[in-house]
């Protein structure tokens, strides 16, 4: 009878508790669901954008991080990004591969391998392409009380990209409601980690697609990559 009582007394104690912790991650799911949906329905409405950033690279096992400013573009699948500092450099990127041009070197690194992880994952998260569920497991890192300011997730992906996982912040879009991406740290699994930001982000400006096709200029060497 004592036996009973007592495997009575911890089942109650037991449940409840199982109970409150199915209860919190049901509550998580459905907070991350809402999230992703305002972030997709955000993306859904930019036709292209501008903005402004500030990329950070550490790389593992060497003290001095390197840094870099310039400008981003993005429109139907097509990306460029203009590095303005300490260097000039420019990235092309579309569903056919990539141009890297360094003026300096007089130097243009072609690929035209479609799909690569490294040069269309940025492509994907920030034109708002694909879904995020579908290519990673999420949970959250950080968000405002209120549910109204800036959040963070914490991105692991179910597909091997050479990536541990991503962490993006979300905020608020005054341009087009919902939430846009104004942070993403990449953290690679040769332990460097990429942390690039955007400010001065411009939506629906009307960027001519020109802008985004390279023509390799005179005197430049145009190198394929494997």
């Amino acid at each position: 009878m004592k036996r009973t009582l007592l495997f009575v007394t911890v089942l109650a104690f037991i449940f409840p508790a199982l109970s409150a912790f199915g209860e919190e991650e049901l509550k998580e799911s459905s907070r991350i669901n809402e999230i992703v949906a305002q972030i997709h329905e955000t993306y859904d409405k930019i036709v292209d954008l501008k903005a402004g950033f500030v990329q950070t690279v550490e790389i593992y096992d060497f003290n001095v991080p390197y840094v870099s400013k310039g400008d981003l573009f993005i429109k139907k699948g097509k990306m460029r990004w203009d590095y303005h500092e300490p260097s000039r450099q420019q990235i092309f990127v579309d569903g056919g591969g990539f141009h890297y041009y360094v003026p300096e070197h007089k130097q243009v690194i072609r690929s035209r391998v479609g799909g690569r992880s490294d040069v269309h994952l940025p492509l994907q998260l920030l034109s708002g392409r694909g879904q995020l569920n579908e290519d990673f497991d999420i949970s959250i890192e950080g968000e405002a009380p209120s549910g109204k300011g800036p959040v963070s997730l914490r991105l692991v992906p179910k597909k091997k990209m050479g990536l541990i996982k991503i962490v993006i912040r979300v905020a608020p879009s005054p341009q087009v409601g919902g939430l846009m991406i104004h942070e993403a740290v990449l953290h690679e699994e040769n332990g460097n980690v990429s942390t690039s930001t955007f400010e001065r982000i411009e939506i629906n400006k009307g960027l001519k697609d020109n802008l985004f096709v390279f023509k390799v200029p005179k005197g430049v060497e145009v190198l394929d990559a494997p």
